[in-house]
């Protein structure tokens, strides 16, 4: 690919990896994977805030980001009723896909169902880019939580189903496949934020490298230096992210589960206290 045609356009789709949780800036948004994808050297992307520090700056790749339609909480059934349409319509030459997490963490995981949606997915965004989609396999999310082993052996049994389904769609499709199975370990090479769930800054950065170096190898960005873990933030800016990442918690991802806690159980009482249904007809 001739990289002297000028930009190349790209739409994320997905959960909070995409979104950019875990990596927030001052003011209360967020940066992530994707803001140091399409930020270039100067860190400053089309849709984010200039760089508050030298620490922001992202990859030279030549990428424009059009659109980022992640949210936090998005399995990949609710990527395909309320992000698809919307990536499909906007013909990027990119679509990033990066999806699952909330699947395998979910009470029940249907890998069939979620086998099935994935594959609508990737192939109507597949006919969407001109130039190719981009996917991911799932990090192992439970090597940084605090799980019973049992609780963690049944995680991770999820996760190695789920990247089963992702690696074969994505074969199928002929996507670009960042395979997570084979980066550094979430839970030592400290690229995770206090949740321990979520990439912290340093994770973000290193995700975008991941990509940044797939699509260096098949030919869809300007070349660049190979992939490597970012040396960490100093302590300073280390501890005040960790506490932007919890102020950010607090007010985006606390009340809605509060509230749906409180819906659930009001809705508990309610079918307590009802007098049984009149099954004639």
């Amino acid at each position: 690919m001739d990289m002297t045609m000028g930009t190349k356009s790209l739409v994320a789709v997905g959960d909070s990896l995409s979104e950019g949780v875990g990596d927030p800036y001052r003011g209360g948004g967020l940066r992530g994977w994707i803001h140091y994808l399409t930020a270039g050297p100067t860190g400053h992307a089309a849709d984010t805030p200039g760089p508050e520090t030298g620490l922001e700056t992202g990859l030279e790749t030549g990428l424009e980001l059009v659109a980022n339609l992640a949210r936090s909480g998005a399995t990949v059934a609710m990527l395909r009723r309320h992000q698809l349409d919307r990536a499909v319509a906007l013909a990027p030459s990119y679509i990033t896909c990066v999806i699952g997490v909330n699947d395998v963490i979910a009470g029940r995981f249907d890998v069939a169902r979620f086998e099935e949606d994935y594959a609508q997915v990737v192939a109507a965004l597949s006919g969407a880019a001109t130039d190719g989609v981009l996917t991911m396999t799932l990090h192992d999310v439970a090597a940084a939580l605090p799980l019973p082993s049992t609780r963690r052996a049944e995680l991770r049994r999820r996760i190695a189903e789920a990247n089963e389904v992702i690696e074969r769609v994505s074969r199928r499709h002929g996507t670009w496949l960042v395979d997570l199975r084979a980066a550094a370990r979430v839970d030592g090479a400290g690229i995770v934020c206090v949740d321990r769930l979520h990439p912290n800054r340093r994770g973000h950065r290193y995700l975008a490298a991941l990509a940044g170096d797939v699509l260096r190898a098949r030919g869809g960005v300007a070349p660049g230096p190979g992939v490597a873990v970012p040396d960490q933030d100093p302590l300073r800016e280390r501890i005040a992210s960790g506490v932007r990442h919890t102020v950010w918690v607090g007010r985006h991802l606390v009340p809605p589960l509060v509230g749906a806690l409180f819906t659930s159980r009001r809705a508990g009482r309610v079918r307590a206290s009802s007098p049984p249904a009149d099954r004639r007809w």
